[in-house]
């Protein structure tokens, strides 16, 4: 095993410039990739469900569909452990067909898993209307 990386949080941010650019390109085959190889806990819209990575790269190749728009929004990085950081935020999305963008509230813990981030946690709500 590899050290966990020096700087957690520009780690993490740079984990997250990669899953944003991989979610924008439809990159269906890569994002599986940004989780905890053990899988993680994700909860949307208060529904939890555990997925091992398998399920969740099977998830994104035979049922995701891409985005037509995808921005993140705000999110920072917070350490809270030697090699977790609290990810917080949300971030944009368009699904193909709508006439405009769904705004999500987002957090996340990501883990140091060799020398780079992954994933154990995600969160994902949309939204309520101001």
């Amino acid at each position: 095993m590899d050290r966990p990386p020096a700087d957690l949080t520009a780690s993490a941010a740079s984990l997250y410039r990669q899953y944003g650019d991989a979610l924008k390109a439809g990159r269906r085959s890569a994002i599986a990739g940004f989780y905890h190889p053990q899988g993680a806990l994700i909860v949307f819209n208060g529904v939890p469900r555990r997925q091992s990575r398998d399920e969740l790269r099977q998830q994104y190749l035979t049922f995701w569909s891409p985005p037509d728009f995808f921005e993140w929004e705000g999110l920072t990085f917070d350490s809270i452990s030697t090699s977790q950081v609290i990810v917080t935020g949300g971030f944009r999305w368009k699904s193909a067909g709508q006439p405009d963008t769904t705004r999500f509230i987002y957090a996340a813990v990501v883990a140091a898993v060799d020398s780079g981030m992954a994933i154990v946690f995600e969160h994902e709500t949309v939204r309520p209307p101001q």
